[in-house]
């Protein structure tokens, strides 16, 4: 890779540059770039670029926030997305066994929780870079603020460059904490996105959202400090997915001085329904400490109430938290969409997007690939690292992908069939439980007929004979509590991790 004013960091990496090789930019060094930059490293020159000081990605808890950053407006993150980077929140358990959450080739430590905390994991992910030597090819404290494709730039663009532009993109790197500052280039003839997309908070327009005089915050911003404030008041939290499971949770394992007075969860009617079955809480919900209502806030109707899309109104609300999702975000597309147009999106949430071969390769420029975008049910870590094998067989010309026309009218087929589920697509990057949809079984099929590798079996008997029937037995009836109270040791063995060789 060709490069203009270089970091220290990176001199090792440029030392070590073999100018015969193909070269690959990765972008984010959590778990997706981590595995990237572990399988695409074997045959190609790599570098890893991350925002952050270390690897994580938001697996790496960090104190800072909007409110207590020395220098907010320089932070390049921020003044691309309009937030700061996230990090889970502290205490955080996982929602996936310890077999679900490895990597092929490294079991995790035995004294691990079956449900690991998230420290617990992170570490697991620096045992990881140091048994592959992942941090040799990646550097830290660097912002991609933009990706061009170098066909498209103009010639005065081209002539301030100090070198010759050979490769298929251009990547603009800059200081973290201040995007006007060590500007320099990259060039790469693939571009790996593990940016991830749980940073930009997705906010659901709510009439009268102004008048409310309470806390009201995104799960963005929850920390463990916010549980405090919820001590004896009403939470109304919007949303009944993972998060909203998470935090009913926690704060229901405290004593009882501590807990919220009531805790009212909004949310959609198949979830809602699952929960109000639960075995975990008939004590809260006979009291009315846990109180479960389907469907949506249609405003608010007063400085402490809001009314339901139904017509009934909750009153005396203390405190608001939205556990509505996150966005997907690529400002260093975004910022150059009206001239290289690789990528769309197709709803105002910006939940969906493409056009997408196998919810991976851009359609329109395949050696732009997108790494964890798609939200599996309970196979998360190892669809991450499938994906990442699937991108080093391209890479490596092992496998051939479709034509435009044929991967066009692939991509098409999926989005329809999505649009059945929802009209606007908005879950055509997530698998289901659902036959009629794109389960994780299905997915998996798919990326492994195209990688053209042995299943590995073992896994997929885990999976499908243990962990899968045991999942859906305990959250069909909202015993969500009981997940995390599994033990597999037994079933599967305290060494396990996925067979390396193998899909």
């Amino acid at each position: 890779m060709s490069q203009h004013t270089l970091q220290t960091s990176e001199f090792k990496y440029v030392n070590n540059y073999n100018l015969y090789k193909n070269s690959v930019l990765i972008i984010g060094a959590g778990p997706c770039g981590i595995l990237s930059t572990k399988y695409i490293s074997q045959n190609n020159n790599v570098l890893c670029v991350d925002g952050k000081n270390d690897i994580g990605g938001l697996w790496k808890f960090e104190e800072i926030n909007e409110n207590n950053h020395p220098n907010l407006q320089a932070d390049a993150f921020y003044n691309s997305y309009g937030v700061l980077q996230s990090s889970l929140y502290e205490d955080l358990q996982s929602n996936d066994c310890k077999s679900m959450m490895c990597f092929k080739g490294l079991p995790p430590n035995r004294e691990y929780l079956e449900f690991m905390y998230s420290d617990q994991f992170y570490s697991y992910l620096q045992q990881y870079s140091q048994k592959f030597n992942l941090k040799n090819y990646m550097t830290f404290n660097t912002f991609v603020q933009s990706v061009r494709l170098s066909k498209n730039l103009t010639q005065e663009e081209k002539s301030q460059l100090s070198f010759n532009l050979t490769k298929r993109f251009l990547i603009k790197l800059v200081d973290s904490a201040d995007y006007n500052s060590n500007i320099r280039f990259v060039q790469a003839d693939q571009v790996i996105v593990c940016n991830g997309h749980y940073s930009v908070p997705n906010y659901p327009n709510i009439e009268n959202q102004q008048i409310f005089n309470g806390d009201l915050i995104h799960m963005h911003y929850f920390r463990k400090s916010k549980v405090e404030k919820y001590a004896n008041r009403h939470l109304v939290i919007y949303g009944a997915g993972p998060s909203s499971l998470d935090v009913v949770l926690i704060l229901l394992k405290r004593q009882a001085q501590f807990k919220p007075s009531r805790i009212t969860v909004i949310g959609q009617k198949n979830q809602i329904q699952a929960q109000q079955k639960s075995s975990c809480y008939t004590e809260e919900m006979q009291t009315q400490r846990l109180v479960y209502k389907t469907g949506f806030i249609q405003k608010f109707n007063s400085p402490s109430s809001i009314l339901l899309d139904s017509g009934e109104i909750i009153e005396n609300v203390d405190n608001i938290l939205y556990a509505t999702g996150y966005q997907y975000s690529f400002p260093f597309l975004e910022c150059n969409s009206q001239i290289d147009n690789i990528i769309e999106f197709y709803n105002e949430r910006k939940n969906s997007f493409g056009p997408l071969y196998k919810r991976m390769f851009a359609v329109r420029e395949p050696n732009l690939i997108f790494i964890g975008c798609v939200s599996t049910v309970f196979q998360l870590q190892s669809c991450l690292e499938r994906q990442a094998i699937v991108a080093q067989r391209y890479i490596d010309n092992h496998i051939q992908l479709p034509s435009f026309e044929q991967m066009e009218e692939s991509f098409k087929s999926d989005y329809e069939e999505a649009c059945k589920a929802s009209h606007d697509g908005k879950t055509y990057l997530k698998t289901t439980t659902e036959e009629n949809g794109l389960t994780d079984f299905k997915y998996t099929k798919q990326l492994q007929q195209l990688a053209q590798i042995p299943l590995d079996e073992d896994f997929e008997k885990i999976y499908k004979e243990i962990v899968y029937p045991t999942y859906i037995q305990l959250l069909s009836n909202g015993n969500y509590p009981k997940v995390k109270d599994l033990n597999f040791e037994q079933l599967i063995g305290p060494d396990y991790s996925p067979e390396e060789g193998k899909f």
